[in-house]
């Protein structure tokens, strides 16, 4: 909250105190994850908890301000929402009948590359046992060529087989929390007095996105584990969010000078305004980190930078990027990144791939590069050659189009769209 921003007297405090609940509970839900009594415990407290916010919000009606407009819609969006259907019944379910019937699976995921990725099939491990055992245990018995193993818990309602139980009650909790922030919108509440939790992340603020919270998000990171094959090892990635802060601009400002007023239009739209910004960057620092901007529509809703020491982390980030990216509901993405180019050979022209990465050849060049896609299926791209001069000074040419990168790198997320694409007809 900041100094224009004064605590106001909440105008749902039952249903509001009911969803950081439900935030806290979460969390715990967590927590318990190998743990089968305590995670059925959790959820049976979760899912009435996250009914009673709008039960509250009906018995309160009276008192609130546009309730009549904004609830309506609410009830009509549920009524399509697969989650929110699941969220009515299985409060019914738990309360009148019994607990929901839950199953716990394991998948394995083999990446040999950007374009070859395998699913596993599921199998039965002790469920205290950790993932990194699980990983172990895998990799000795199955003995994958090469690439990147993943293995992941996943628990599961019977009632909602293509959602796992996190993502499931998470996405129930964005709902929730947007049909909270319209009708504190409605009563001229920006920010309600509520104390926040002993949670750093449970607190009265709202996000009218729909989308789940930041926290959400990068919890689930330790339900899965990876495994470089040929190394041996277990690999980690790291997507890092950037947020925006005063200090952080003004130092901008100062290294950089004014940045650009942002195009207005969307990902694709906005690829020669990524390339300038990237080439200034690149000439005063004399490097470019990996920067990845997500957008819904037109409107720029998340960035920050990807960091990674190995061709299977990097793959590994851009398949938590397509998790993000789903999250986040997302529909575009610009890539920006200092990168090695080469011009196909014959016969790479003629196979239509890549036999030897750039930076494994001898005629590689230095290239500033960004790359852009949307869900509806538009690509973009541009690139700037890098040249050093005798006191190391870099100079970036004038952008030229170029898609090259945009099938395999962003794969993960192309794939991703894909799969959750909504049926037609």
């Amino acid at each position: 909250m900041t100094g224009e921003e004064i605590a106001q007297e909440c105008p749902m405090p039952g249903a509001h105190r009911r969803l950081m609940d439900g935030h806290a509970q979460w969390h715990r839900l967590h927590e318990d994850y190998f743990d089968p009594h305590g995670f059925r415990i959790m959820l049976n407290a979760l899912v009435p908890n996250l009914r009673n916010v709008t039960w509250l919000l009906q018995k309160q009606k009276k008192e609130l301000a546009g309730f009549d407009q904004w609830y309506p819609r609410f009830q009509q969006q549920s009524g399509n929402s697969e989650i929110m259907r699941w969220v009515v019944k299985s409060r019914n379910r738990i309360t009148k009948e019994a607990d929901l019937e839950l199953h716990s699976e394991l998948q394995i995921v083999w990446q040999q590359n950007w374009l070859q990725r395998v699913l596993g099939a599921s199998a039965k491990f002790p469920p205290r046992m950790s993932v990194q055992e699980i990983l172990d245990d895998v990799v000795r018995r199955y003995r994958p060529p090469g690439g990147t193993v993943t293995v992941r818990r996943r628990w599961v309602d019977a009632a909602l087989p293509e959602w796992e139980l996190l993502d499931a009650t998470g996405e129930a909790y964005a709902q929730l929390a947007a049909l909270l922030a319209e009708g504190h919108c409605a009563a001229g509440v920006q920010v309600c007095d509520l104390s926040a939790r002993e949670e750093e992340c449970v607190t009265a603020h709202l996000s009218s996105s729909g989308t789940r919270p930041h926290c959400m998000l990068v919890a689930k990171d330790d339900l899965e584990a990876h495994f470089d094959v040929l190394r041996g090892v277990q690999i980690e990635s790291y997507n890092l969010t950037i947020e925006r802060d005063e200090d952080g601009t003004r130092l901008a400002i100062e290294r950089y000078g004014q940045q650009p007023e942002p195009h207005p239009g969307d990902p694709i739209a906005s690829v020669p305004w990524h390339m300038a910004n990237a080439r200034r960057l690149m000439e005063k620092d004399g490097f470019h980190t990996m920067f990845v901007f997500l957008y819904r529509g037109e409107t720029m809703v998340q960035f920050g930078h990807l960091d990674f020491d190995s061709q299977g982390t990097k793959i590994l980030s851009f398949e938590k990027l397509a998790n993000q990216v789903n999250a986040l509901k997302a529909d575009g993405v610009v890539v920006t990144s200092e990168s090695w180019f080469a011009k196909p050979t014959r016969t790479e022209q003629e196979l239509g791939t890549v036999l030897i990465p750039p930076r494994d050849r001898l005629d590689r060049l230095e290239a500033l590069t960004v790359y852009a896609a949307t869900r509806d299926g538009r690509r973009a791209g541009q690139m700037s050659l890098v040249t050093r001069g005798p006191a190391r000074q870099t100079t970036c040419s004038d952008p030229q189009d170029a898609e090259y990168a945009v099938e395999h790198t962003l794969a993960p997320v192309l794939r991703m769209w894909e799969e959750t694409a909504q049926p037609t007809g």
